[in-house]
């Protein structure tokens, strides 16, 4: 485990992959209050989520690992999830993982 570093957290490395996020993740859930905070707030503390167009307009994500096989398309990935009100406070924060 790392301790959360805004700047650590936002670096990205080759293939857009985040070399940080993954080791930082239990000090966010365990340490860091996300429930509660405004959009706003939530932003100043993580930087800007990832943008998927396609999932629920209420919830952000911030991929924090993603696993290549041969090819391009991603083989494993984890998001660390966050679902907000409808006036944008985050009311849920889950951990993600897909196998493809």
């Amino acid at each position: 485990m790392k301790k959360f570093e805004k700047s650590a957290w936002n670096e990205k490395g080759d293939l857009g992959i985040y070399p940080n996020r993954d080791k930082m993740l239990k000090d966010i859930m365990n340490n860091h209050r996300l429930r509660g905070l405004t959009y706003t707030q939530l932003v100043e503390l993580l930087g800007e989520p990832e943008d998927y167009s396609d999932v629920n307009p209420n919830t952000v994500y911030y991929n924090v690992v993603t696993e290549y096989g041969r090819d391009i398309d991603p083989v494993y990935l984890k998001n660390l999830e966050i679902g907000l009100s409808s006036d944008s406070v985050v009311i849920d924060v889950n951990i993600k993982e897909f196998k493809h």
